[in-house]
């Protein structure tokens, strides 16, 4: 029997860094809960809210199909837990990077170019791992 390790903690970090970009957004949207937990002294700009929601937004959307593409790779055993971790963390440092600059910077060309060439690198790379290991049953 497999044990999954990599996907449990990848799925937990990851919802840690989703609700913080959830509660930023609640924070700068104004909402009552936040302005009870932190003073807010100034007006948000549309854009800077909105920069904010993308950042959340596409956490949301590569988020679950990487999980799901680590939790089969963990469960059909044919990959090395060192090979799977790398590609986590690297799929890790892409979507960082890519929600870092969105939520904090105006603009960061390296941010979001690294971000997405990461992320998209690690599903390239576990969507082709997965088929070669499906085809040479």
């Amino acid at each position: 029997m497999n044990t999954l390790t990599l996907t449990p903690i990848f799925a937990s970090i990851f919802t840690l860094f989703y609700l913080f970009l959830s509660f930023r957004i609640g924070y700068l949207r104004g909402s009552p809960v936040m302005k009870l937990l932190f003073k807010m002294d100034k007006e948000i700009s549309e854009e800077k809210l909105q920069r904010n929601v993308r950042a959340h937004g596409n956490f949301s959307e590569y988020t679950p199909i990487f999980l799901i593409l680590l939790l089969i790779l963990e469960i059909t055993g044919k990959s090395s837990f060192n090979y799977l971790l790398v590609i986590s963390l690297v799929f890790s440092y892409g979507r960082l990077a890519h929600a870092i600059c969105f939520a904090f910077y105006q603009s960061n060309p390296f941010l979001r170019i690294s971000g997405m060439l990461f992320t998209y690198l690690s599903l390239v790379v576990f969507s082709i791992q997965l088929l070669i290991e499906t085809i040479n049953f």
